[in-house]
């Protein structure tokens, strides 16, 4: 049985589109980085406000066999919005890691993360052929938990103490999503969307 060609809807979800940063995006980016509680959601290590040069040099280096950045855009607006990487790719294992951040508190909690994340997984598991992917998420942050088990990953571990916040010791959870979950999830509907 022949499947149907996504063409320009693999990088398309329902809400947002994933594309190539481009330089207007580094700015941008940048500016969310003046947010410490921003920054304290995506980061483990110590926060640090970045410039738009430092932002452009980490996420213009573009190699796709280890680091792959892209912009998350809206479709109704074609708004930046945020960002997510495939990173700590694993060509022979077939298994890669993930972080996304959506930059501006009023754009968080309306599912634009959460179709960015399917769409990532739709091009993980039918452009790069990849079996697994992963991801940690910071215990304190309930929001990305609730809307990666959304979306169908599994908690798989815990990374004890890792990150320091205000004299406090927070815990890292382990999240994946193998292939077989996410077709037996989505099936047939994911060519159709992210």
């Amino acid at each position: 049985m022949a499947v149907p060609f996504l063409g320009a809807d693999l990088l398309r979800g329902e809400l947002v589109r994933l594309t190539r940063p481009i330089d207007a995006d580094y700015a941008e980016i940048a500016r969310w980085s003046l947010d410490m509680e921003y920054q304290r959601l995506l980061r483990k290590s110590m926060v640090y406000p970045s410039n738009e040069a430092e932002t452009a040099s980490w996420l213009g280096k573009v190699d796709e066999y280890e680091f792959a950045p892209f912009s998350i855009r809206t479709l109704v607006e074609d708004r930046l919005i945020g960002f997510l990487a495939i990173k700590d790719i694993f060509w022979q294992a077939r298994h890669c890691m993930f972080f996304i951040s959506i930059g501006l508190d009023a754009d968080r909690g309306k599912g634009y993360g959460t179709d960015a994340v399917r769409v990532m997984l739709k091009y993980c598991f039918w452009e790069m052929n990849m079996n697994r992917v992963g991801l940690e998420v910071m215990l304190y942050n309930d929001a990305a938990r609730r809307s990666y088990e959304k979306v169908g990953f599994t908690a798989e571990g815990t990374l004890r103490q890792l990150v320091y916040r205000d004299g406090v010791y927070y815990d890292v959870l382990l999240m994946s999503m193998l292939r077989p979950e996410w077709e037996a999830r989505y099936g047939e509907d994911s060519r159709r969307r992210g």
